[in-house]
């Protein structure tokens, strides 16, 4: 079942700790993109400052995960830009669609 594509999601995940701390990941993605019977989004972003730095994110969602109340959720995984010689993986679900 293909879903609406004109709608996006919000998301806040806090990534791995590297480099003993973690930085925050939040924004909005894009609007919908068909993927097969289902669709994606692409999302793009820079981290919360932490010790003195940022990293830069980007990605597509997984496909929409259909919830019993109708709406869904995506789910992204990945890992930052490198700055200071490490980077952070992310992994979470962004918020229902409306």
């Amino acid at each position: 079942m293909r879903t609406g594509l004109n709608h996006v999601h919000g998301f806040s995940f806090v990534t791995s700790v590297n480099d003993q701390h973690s930085h925050t990941m939040a924004g909005e993605t894009s609007l919908g993109v068909a993927y097969g019977v289902s669709h994606v989004h692409c999302y793009k972003g820079t981290t919360s400052w932490n010790r003195g730095h940022v990293h830069y994110y980007s990605g597509i969602t997984g496909p929409a995960v259909y919830l019993a109340d109708g709406s869904h959720v995506h789910c992204h995984r990945g890992t930052t830009a490198m700055e200071y010689n490490h980077s952070h993986y992310y992994c979470g679900t962004d918020y229902p669609s409306c």
